[in-house]
């Protein structure tokens, strides 16, 4: 693996680690932790809760969301603070390829979370709140045009969609009930006809045909593993790849048949962020590695418990032709979200 990377360009990989409150990153061409971003040093507070991060294509900015100090925090490449957007809660993060928005929906740990998302300027870190009119707002896509964002409730089988042009939302109810309390992530297919979803409770990925892009129309429900998490397409579109977090396996999904190609086994600990490397080669995911389980509000989740000693997190790197485990870099404690840029497409 080391010799193919080497011929590409660095592939770095931001993972965050939220009960440690850090950030660890990794370059995947030497399989090696080249930094440990600590923001508990850095001006923010003694548990800031580092969620999830995304990364600018080229590598240039990162952000990551910042749940204990109501803040997204937009670093750059050589992991320096560069501004911070102020918000309640964040959680999820989801980069607008097509203009300088950055959308952040709230924690699953937030109950009494806002109905609200923050649209959030990426040149100057100004939050904007829209309200999305669904409870517990969290599961979050933006399509590839930029046109419209999805975002899924914790607390009802609804999904918002925000018409980004005209600064509409509007709501579609998902029959069947997969959804109370359920859909921890959403995706878009690269060339945007398909939304995914994953349903925790029951154990699904939901699919939803997006040939009208304001009304996702549920087409199907494909079996995963147990609580699938975060959820990610490959960039060719024609597989879903699915952390599941108490089955500690990954499922891939064919996304022309909507079938289950293989489940990933091997090392996992309570798998959760998911990357994959623009080639489709590789695919990243991060693990909390703690057998203990949080409740909050009716949504269940593996954190290390308060007071304790958490843990090394991990991620795990898979070959994504041999559907096979090749490496695993162990991280600060309790890995959670995951980025990555670099590597040629």
């Amino acid at each position: 693996m080391n010799i193919l990377l080497a011929l590409l360009s660095p592939v770095f990989v931001y993972v965050a680690n939220q009960a440690s409150g850090k950030v660890t990153v990794i370059n995947a061409a030497t399989d090696s932790v080249v930094a440990i971003v600590d923001f508990t040093t850095m001006g923010f507070s003694a548990h800031p809760k580092p969620h999830h991060i995304v990364v600018e294509p080229d590598g240039s900015y990162w952000y990551v969301s910042l749940v204990g100090d109501n803040a997204v925090v937009k670093l750059d490449r050589n992991n320096h603070v560069v501004a911070k957007a102020t918000t309640v809660t964040p959680g999820l993060l989801a980069l607008d390829p097509k203009s300088d928005k950055l959308y952040a929906t709230r924690s699953m740990s937030a109950v009494n979370a806002p109905a609200r998302i923050a649209v959030i300027n990426r040149k100057t870190m100004t939050p904007e709140e829209v309200e999305v009119l669904v409870a517990r707002p969290h599961g979050l896509a933006v399509a590839p045009d930029g046109k419209h964002a999805y975002i899924a409730s914790l607390g009802a089988n609804q999904i918002a969609v925000y018409d980004a042009k005209a600064e509409h939302v509007g709501i579609v109810d998902v029959p069947g009930g997969d959804t109370s309390q359920v859909i921890v992530q959403l995706a878009v297919s690269p060339d945007g006809k398909t939304l995914v979803a994953t349903a925790q409770l029951t154990g699904r990925l939901l699919v939803f045909n997006l040939a009208d892009p304001a009304k996702p129309k549920l087409l199907q429900r494909v079996p995963t593993g147990d609580w699938p998490w975060l959820v990610a397409f490959t960039p060719n579109g024609g597989e879903v790849w699915v952390p599941n977090q108490r089955s500690n396996d990954v499922t891939v999904i064919d996304a022309k048949h909507w079938t289950v190609a293989t489940t990933v086994r091997g090392d996992f600990a309570q798998p959760d962020g998911i990357g994959i490397s623009k080639d489709g080669r590789l695919v990243f995911v991060a693990n909390h590695n703690t057998d203990n389980v949080m409740n909050m509000g009716g949504i269940s989740m593996a954190m290390p418990a308060p007071g304790t000693t958490a843990n090394p997190g991990r991620v795990i790197v898979i070959d994504a032709r041999r559907r096979e485990v090749v490496k695993r870099v162990d991280t600060a404690p309790d890995g959670s979200g995951l980025g990555l840029a670099g590597g040629k497409p």
